[in-house]
């Protein structure tokens, strides 16, 4: 017996992707153009055409609708960075290239500066912080399966380790300062790159 209330929207029924995707993208658009704070489910309905009721037959709360704009968001990023490396670039490159090119596009991403503005509440932080790294795994994952197949991951560290470690490494960096007082936007990422290769590489792959 399936235990979802029978007035959930149902994921195999008529036009579901559509309108989450819909709903999505709506509420995108609301934080691209006046930040994370201005998300409400009636605007959100407003955009689309429901009911506000109606959205919580595919989204339970604001958070959980605010995470897929997140992962939404994330992925287009991820799927920018794949792109401009190729797919076939090597762990290292992928890691240290990867994360410098995806670092500098979250922040120049309104929906991401909007939750590391000091106006967003420290909840909707958490939700932002989450939702990037669902939004990324799909994205890295393979290629730290691909780095432990090739044998170059360090003993004792498994594609999971790797991913959840890197998560934690995104998610801190993009909360740093992008620039310093005495770089210019060129020198701090030529910088950022040369420390992910000294102090984050030999941590994850051997030598």
């Amino acid at each position: 017996m399936s235990t979802q209330a029978d007035w959930k929207a149902r994921p195999a029924g008529p036009e579901y992707e559509a309108t989450r995707r819909a709903v999505v993208e709506a509420a995108e658009a609301i934080v691209r153009e006046q930040g994370v704070r201005a998300l409400r489910f009636e605007s959100v309905a407003d955009r689309v055409g429901l009911h506000r009721s109606s959205l919580y037959r595919y989204f339970d709360s604001k958070e959980e609708l605010l995470t897929a704009v997140v992962v939404h968001a994330s992925l287009r990023v991820g799927q920018s960075v794949i792109a401009q490396l190729g797919a076939d670039a090597s762990p290292r490159t992928f890691l240290v290239e990867g994360l410098t090119l995806a670092l500098a596009e979250l922040a120049s991403d309104p929906v991401h500066r909007s939750l590391l503005d000091p106006s967003a509440s420290e909840a909707m932080a958490r939700v932002g912080g989450r939702a990037l790294t669902e939004g990324i795994r799909p994205l890295v994952e393979p290629a730290f399966v691909a780095a432990a197949e090739a044998g170059i991951l360090r003993p004792g560290v498994s594609p999971d380790d790797a991913l959840r470690w890197l998560q934690i490494v995104a998610v801190g960096l993009l909360r740093a300062p992008a620039t310093s007082n005495d770089e210019s936007p060129d020198e701090t990422t030529a910088d950022l790159t040369r420390l992910l290769d000294l102090m984050l590489v030999p941590t994850l792959f051997t030598p």
